[in-house]
């Protein structure tokens, strides 16, 4: 495979297991010895073939041997270790070989280009002297007693053809950083306020950094600086809004007091978005390349692991008292029994409206879909994560006892759109669960649970408890069900899943949202207890 680096394209394939005692390495790693996707293709598909046939002729001498690994290692004859030798050798000469073959090629296309624009220069210069010759002639003719119009006009033409060759083609002028920001995100005019907001937070931390400059006049170096300041700032830059300092004063504290750098997968991002002013551009020709694209590398590990929630901390934080007036402790305590028996999103459950719970086949299900704007109120309009992400969970016997379908017969009585009521819209992003999501998070934390589980954890335990029971028998789960109940695209991609294989039947996602236990002690309808009185 092609593998881009700082300094050129590189070829990398991996040694198979059985071969790698006698090759003596994991790995087949060629310099490629350019920078141009274009030139290094057929360069590594040339060296593909020979390292193809280089592992081909090791396997079958060693498969022709029959004898086990510790024979080939400690006991091979020296006449089989040398031909496995001439093997190497020979394919490292072939190796050299190929690569001289292109070096040869690309010094024969550096002075096919110079003889090239040296002829250009000569028909340029010839195209001058012709163009002069046709001026000085269409003056005679202008001064003479009787020119006809007709000769005239024909010269002038071809004086018009001859400038408009010769003419040279100029790039079209391409627009400020800061103009191209307006012009793109006109664009953007199905995205949500919260992503035009993103977009814009990116392009003006580039702007401080970078200064306001044609795009045609940024480089990759322009990127590189970038890149470079962005990964030292702290992690805690950008949470304050009425914070005025610059990103320089920011990367000397960082500095000066070591603190926690941002992410690698928010530097990526910032690049990512950057990528797409540039391509929208670069297809209107109105700048020469992606300067954001290519070989950036970036540190994508996450920072803090997230884990599922382990009996123990279930245990801390069951029956304990909601400390937040805001929202109540009966909605906290359904919102966590849902999140921990279906493995819904946080804002999938924040949002559930009385309609979204119903019979399906004489089953009661909650239902994940797209939901329509309520009248005047446009922030409400919302839709699935992914198309997976709609779909029909059936509710499990806990959360029927628990009370979830009364609390939906109730908000339909009263007319109310959500069953959550002490829940609101609010951030920029227009979300009923930030409040809790804050509110959830203080409370586990002065519990001592660690930063490593979070609500979203709850979701890795219904997968984790899903999935730990097997396939086969009795009380099986396919796979398939699994994905559909969690609203997941899944990982069988054979026709007669994804061509044939439409919806999993209503009675097997029960089978699966009943195999979904927890200790006794996880009691949703008394999970977390009234404020306590001081």
């Amino acid at each position: 495979m092609l593998i881009r680096l700082a300094s050129a394209y590189h070829f990398r394939r991996r040694v198979p297991n059985a071969i790698r005692h006698i090759l003596g390495k994991n790995e087949i790693w060629h310099s490629l010895g350019t920078t141009s996707r274009h030139n290094a293709k057929p360069l590594a598909c040339e060296i593909f073939a020979s390292t193809e046939r280089l592992f081909c002729s090791v396997s079958n001498i060693t498969e022709e041997l029959k004898e086990n690994e510790s024979f080939l290692r400690e006991e091979l004859p020296t006449e089989v270790r040398e031909l496995f030798d001439l093997l190497i050798q020979t394919y490292q000469q072939e190796i050299a070989n190929l690569q001289k073959k292109y070096e040869q090629q690309k010094i024969r296309h550096s002075v096919e280009m110079l003889e090239i624009s040296q002829k250009a220069e000569t028909a340029i210069n010839g195209g001058n002297k012709a163009l002069n010759l046709l001026e000085k002639t269409a003056k005679q003719l202008k001064t003479a007693k009787s020119p006809t119009s007709s000769a005239i006009i024909g010269l002038q033409s071809q004086i018009d053809e001859v400038k408009a060759l010769l003419k040279p083609k100029e790039a079209k002028p391409s627009p400020l950083f800061s103009e191209a920001i307006t012009i793109f995100l006109d664009t953007k005019t199905k995205a949500k306020s919260t992503v035009i907001h993103a977009y814009s937070a990116t392009f003006k931390r580039f702007l401080e950094v970078c200064g306001d400059k044609h795009l045609r006049d940024y480089t990759g170096e322009d990127a590189g600086y970038f890149k470079s300041m962005m990964e030292q700032l702290p992690e805690t830059y950008g949470k304050q809004r009425n914070d005025k300092r610059t990103i320089q004063e920011f990367v000397a504290l960082s500095k000066k007091q070591n603190l926690p750098r941002v992410s690698g997968k928010s530097v990526k991002n910032h690049f990512t978005k950057l990528s797409g002013l540039f391509k929208y551009f670069l297809l209107r020709d109105l700048v020469d390349k992606n300067i954001f694209t290519g070989g950036w590398q970036f540190d994508n590990k996450p920072k803090t692991k997230r884990v599922r929630w382990s009996d123990s901390d279930l245990k801390t934080i069951a029956g304990q008292p909601w400390q937040f007036g805001v929202i109540s402790h009966k909605t906290a305590s359904m919102i966590v029994g849902i999140a921990s028996y279906t493995g819904m999103r946080l804002e999938e459950i924040c949002r559930l409206r009385e309609q979204d719970i119903t019979e399906i086949q004489g089953i009661p299900c909650i239902l994940v879909q797209d939901h329509p704007a309520l009248k005047n109120q446009p922030w409400t309009q919302w839709s699935a994560k992914t198309e997976a992400g709609s779909r029909a969970i059936p509710i499990c016997k806990a959360l029927r006892d628990a009370g979830l379908l009364e609390l939906a017969e109730k908000a339909r009585k009263t007319g109310k759109s959500y069953i959550f009521q002490d829940l609101r819209f609010t951030g920029q992003d227009k979300k009923r669960s930030a409040h809790f999501q804050r509110d959830f998070s203080k409370f586990k934390t002065r519990l001592g649970i660690g930063r490593s589980v979070v609500f979203h954890s709850f979701r890795h335990n219904v997968s984790t408890k899903l999935r730990n029971i097997h396939e086969h028998g009795e009380g099986g789960l396919r796979e398939s069900w699994i994905d559909d109940f969690l609203g997941h695209e899944g990982i069988n991609k054979s026709v007669g899943s994804t061509v044939y294989f439409d919806d999993v039947d209503i009675a097997n996602l029960l089978k699966v949202a009943e195999s979904v236990v927890y200790p006794d002690f996880w009691n949703i309808k008394k999970l977390f207890l009234p404020k306590s009185k001081d």
